[in-house]
């Protein structure tokens, strides 16, 4: 119970953080950024798709070396093991596909940089075409999906708490050791791009030297966004080393069959706040807030001063 209690807060604060982002983007974003904020609203919207599923499945990932057994906990039993699997895929897909956006983020950098501005709906149909492939392969393995072989009774594995669906099998095998090398490799080629991007950004204004003084602070931002955002992946590798360890034999341990979703969300929940620390315009909003909330009780402290003075001169006048 606590499980599903943890992967609920952490399903909701993906969904919320990345929601605010979205509208900060969406509404607070200066022209100088218009194409910044395309992208930042496709990734919140990847995460908040991958914060949903995850809240609809989660999913415990088991394996001994042999097997791999996947325990959904969420909404999903009530629908069957297809659309367990099936939103177990599709997470996964989605967070595929964030790692993916991040490089294409990274490359667009550089393009706005050194060639020309691109178009909004370029950038939307860039990212429509890149789901397409993840997309197709989730599905696939969807489709060879077999109640009969890709199920099992939870009393064949002594559970004292029996969950009402168990999947393995050869196709949850094969599909869950592909999906997490194919989420180590994009990991690690987003720490690469990172590097090469964050190299051009700093050298830019000075291979550049005309350019303005906006460029070059948008420039800076930049640099800092992408420094933070080169973090992320780490969750993903730490995910897929935790099911390495397990699936290796060197560590055996019960709560770690737990972690691996969970550390897979700190991802999507940490994403939005590279652009809220560092974008002036977005953290200005958070000031502007406070310095509102501030004279509001700055007003009202002096009508309330006010108020005692005149009664206190009223009551005054009235004794003499």
């Amino acid at each position: 119970m606590s499980y599903q209690v943890i992967h609920t807060i952490f399903s909701s604060l993906g969904v919320v953080f990345n929601a605010f982002m979205m509208f900060l983007a969406l509404t607070k974003s200066p022209p100088i950024m218009r194409l910044c904020s395309v992208v930042i609203t496709i990734k919140t919207t990847t995460d908040i798709m991958t914060s949903l599923i995850n809240a609809f499945v989660m999913m415990r990932i088991v394996t001994d070396g042999i097997h791999v057994f996947l325990i959904p906990s969420g909404p999903c039993t009530y629908f069957g093991p297809v659309a367990c699997y099936a939103g177990h895929m599709f997470m996964t897909c989605f967070l595929e596909h964030n790692l993916i956006w991040m490089i294409c983020s990274y490359i667009f950098r550089y393009y706005i940089l050194y060639v020309r501005d691109p178009k909004a709906r370029t950038l939307f149909l860039t990212a429509f075409c890149l789901s397409i492939p993840s997309f197709f392969h989730m599905t696939t393995w969807i489709s060879f999906f077999n109640l009969k072989t890709n199920t099992i009774a939870p009393e064949e594995l002594g559970l004292d708490e029996a969950p009402n669906i168990i999947l393995t099998g050869s196709l949850i095998y094969y599909s869950t050791i592909t999906v997490f090398v194919q989420l180590a490799i994009t990991a690690f080629l987003v720490l690469l791009t990172y590097i090469w991007l964050r190299d051009v950004l700093l050298n830019y204004s000075l291979r550049m030297g005309a350019v303005t003084s906006d460029t070059k602070k948008l420039n800076r931002v930049l640099v800092k966004i992408i420094t933070f955002q080169v973090f992320l992946p780490i969750f993903i590798f730490t995910g897929v080393t935790i099911f390495a360890l397990q699936y290796s034999g060197w560590v055996q341990q019960e709560y770690l069959d737990y972690m691996i979703s969970l550390v897979f969300m700190c991802s999507p929940i940490l994403s939005p706040f590279s652009y809220m620390l560092f974008v002036p315009h977005y953290r200005n909003f958070f000031a502007i807030k406070r310095e509102r909330t501030d004279s509001l009780a700055l007003e009202h402290r002096r009508d309330s001063s006010m108020k005692r003075t005149v009664v206190s001169i009223t009551t005054g006048t009235f004794a003499n």
